[in-house]
């Protein structure tokens, strides 16, 4: 295992990656307040970061290896509804 993934309680698309499972014990208190109640989300085997394509391997081994911890925020998707529909407006303005 590389690490466990815990997902926030408080905020969404919000991870926190342990060096080792359940040891909330070096993240900063105020980070913890914020994040809310941590939800074990996944272990993260080798085999399994090799598949996730979101996350740099190696920022997150640096950052487990420095910190023993990794706070990751994932980006939203940009809708691809709204931006069809934003485009059809500016191309039907123009006409």
């Amino acid at each position: 295992m590389i690490c466990a993934v815990y997902r926030s309680s408080k905020r969404p698309n919000t991870y926190l990656f342990l060096a080792k499972k359940d040891d909330f014990s070096l993240i900063p208190a105020e980070l913890l307040q914020l994040f809310g109640r941590p939800e074990l989300f996944m272990l993260l085997s080798e085999a399994k970061l090799k598949g996730l394509k979101a996350i740099s391997k190696d920022k997150l081994l640096q950052e487990l290896e420095r910190n023993h911890y990794w706070l990751w925020i994932k980006q939203e998707e940009e809708n691809l509804l709204k931006q069809h529909h934003s485009f059809l407006s500016k191309e039907t303005s123009h006409e």
